[in-house]
């Protein structure tokens, strides 16, 4: 071989690690910033106990108006799962406020929570539905 040859693929195999090594970083940076943090779950006494040592965290419920009127749990705020994509952020531009997240059964507070993640709520916690509420619920 000769040596021309050889400094040749030099040069490009030092071109190609380069461009390998920039394309790595690239991604290496992408999945940085498109992770998420799970989801927290809670029960409804570790619910209830977190909210009264805590006034800060905002309950919403996800339900339609009529069932949240029909008797919901005390301090919720009702934001229908049908509009948290339009109206939930002229509500709360805080991305960092710390939400808890409650429907019927469980299935529509996982939704909305999925939904305010990709919205970019970073505090979001799934306390599932008020079927079995261990308390009174408010009834207007």
């Amino acid at each position: 071989m000769s040596s021309t040859w050889v400094e040749w693929q030099g040069g490009h195999l030092k071109w190609f690690m380069n461009k390998l090594i920039s394309i790595v970083a690239l991604l290496l940076v992408l999945a940085s910033c498109t992770s998420t943090q799970p989801i927290k779950k809670l029960s409804h006494q570790q619910a209830i106990e977190a909210m009264l040592n805590d006034s800060s965290i905002v309950l919403v419920d996800v339900r339609t108006p009529q069932e949240f009127n029909e008797g919901h749990v005390s301090g919720a705020i009702n934001i229908p799962l049908d509009t948290i994509e339009t109206s939930f952020e002229s509500q709360f531009q805080d991305k960092n406020v710390q939400l808890f997240i409650i429907c019927r059964s469980g299935n529509r507070s996982a939704q909305a929570a999925v939904m305010l993640q990709k919205l970019g709520y970073t505090d979001i916690t799934d306390i599932g539905g008020i079927i079995n509420w261990p308390q009174p619920l408010v009834q207007p």
